[in-house]
């Protein structure tokens, strides 16, 4: 019985370690990598990618219902991008500029990583883990956010990674509003990029929750930023739904059974608590290493 009893005991324990070790490896989690072939993510502007105002929905979901931001809100980070960010739904597909107006692929082989709604105080932990692989990402920046952790948007750049103009308070009605509006929020966004990194170039933008318009699109344009859309979303934005292991593991399975060269995958390094992106990224980013060429968007 006593034997029986610690035999027991063992497998409880082994359970509880492989729970703690970040996610599932893809043959234990049964996912398999995509050489080829589509993904089942949301297309750009069908369902939105961002934290801070999301639809609450699984992968490949269409919907446009979406949290209230603080089911994401994270105390140590500044509250003006939850506090302005639109609670409105998402902009309908049949909305959206053409499609070749959005960078929607890599346009290559290689695989793109893209980090939304940063800095903030998870960036340093992918930031590290990024460099320790020898991976370049790019980083979607909130104007707010740029000027609580300047020193961050140092270390992005300093590191070689691409930065994209997410705006200033992760708006996602700007596309809606007066042209003069749009072209002042994302002027005032790429002046504070450059307060603290002046040379730096930016060439991206990325209209929160993926809702771009076309007057969005045309006035990033005169800014010298293309629209960039995304092809793979594992909905880490979405912490009502999933939290803890639960969210590491889905966003593994989700990456892993979605990327395929070419990819723009979406996640996110701020608006609330990215502790299990950053757990999920911990073992994404050697797996992804090993299949895919990855890659910044090109400056």
């Amino acid at each position: 019985m006593t034997r029986v009893r610690l035999a027991a005991a063992g497998a409880v324990i082994g359970v509880v370690l492989l729970a703690l070790a970040g996610c599932a490896s893809s043959a234990a989690s049964g996912a398999s990598w995509h050489a080829s072939g589509s993904g089942s993510a949301p297309a750009v502007g069908q369902s939105a990618g961002d934290p801070l105002t999301h639809p609450i929905a699984g992968p490949g979901s269409t919907d446009t219902a979406k949290p209230p931001a603080s089911a994401s809100a994270s105390p140590s980070a500044p509250p003006s991008p939850s506090e302005s960010a639109s609670a409105s739904p998402s902009t309908p597909a049949s909305s959206a500029p053409p499609s070749d107006n959005i960078i929607r692929t890599t346009g290559s082989s290689g695989v793109a990583l893209t980090f939304d709604d940063g800095p903030g105080p998870d960036t340093p932990t992918i930031l590290k883990m990024l460099r320790e692989q020898g991976i370049k990402a790019t980083f979607c920046v909130i104007g707010v956010n740029v000027q609580e952790y300047p020193q961050y948007v140092q270390a992005i750049v300093n590191d070689g990674h691409t930065l994209c103009n997410h705006t200033w308070k992760h708006d996602e009605s700007l596309g809606k509003k007066s042209a003069d509006t749009i072209r002042a929020d994302l002027q005032k966004t790429n002046d504070e990029i450059h307060k603290a990194v002046p040379d730096a170039q930016i060439k991206y933008f990325r209209h929160p929750g993926g809702n771009f318009t076309p007057a969005a699109v045309q006035i990033a344009s005169e800014l010298g930023m293309k629209s960039l859309g995304w092809t793979v979303d594992p909905s880490d934005w979405n912490l009502k739904k999933w939290s803890g292991q639960q969210m590491t593991n889905h966003i593994c399975s989700n990456v892993r059974n979605n990327t395929k060269p070419g990819s723009i995958v979406l996640s996110h390094d701020g608006g609330g608590d990215r502790s299990a992106t950053m757990a999920a990224y911990k073992t994404l980013l050697p797996e992804l290493k090993s299949k895919f060429t990855l890659i910044a968007m090109p400056v």
